[in-house]
């Protein structure tokens, strides 16, 4: 399922980004945080590369507001690219498949659905933009956690 983790007591082991409204002030799986796993986060990750240049994901990015508002608008483009009806072999040059199975995976080689797939992850970007641009009234910095 390709999705936002919102309840830090339903995650299974460590291998979650997690998303925390305020600076990292060493604790980590805040319950105001939200979560992606691992795979999802993945395909979003593209973005972050491109707006935030020094973007680390083993570490702990802050990321200041301004940069976040930048986020959200190439977070639009992928999700407007998602909603005309892609090709499969075109989703490369838009979403992150780093692992050796997740474009296979994500395009349903493995699961045939391609089209369930696609409009999750646009839920999912959707639900993301909605939860940054809440969060921006009420901080300066929104930390990526990484691996």
């Amino acid at each position: 399922m390709i999705e936002i983790i919102y309840d830090v007591s339903t995650l299974e082991g460590s291998c979650y980004i997690e998303i925390l409204p305020d600076k990292y002030k060493g604790d980590c799986w805040s319950s105001s945080s939200i979560f992606f796993s691992e795979d999802n986060f993945s395909y979003i990750m593209p973005i972050f590369e491109k707006c935030f240049g020094k973007f680390d994901y083993y570490a702990f990015n802050e990321i200041d507001i301004e940069t976040w508002k930048s986020i959200i608008k190439e977070l639009q483009k992928m999700k407007d690219c998602l909603s005309n009806n892609p090709k499969p072999n075109s989703l490369k040059a838009v979403i992150g498949f780093p692992f050796i199975y997740s474009e296979e995976e994500f395009m349903g080689k493995f699961t045939e659905n391609y089209d369930k797939n696609i409009q999750q992850l646009i839920t999912m970007i959707t639900e993301f933009q909605n939860w940054i641009e809440a969060k921006i009234p009420s901080t300066k910095v929104i930390s990526v956690l990484g691996m």
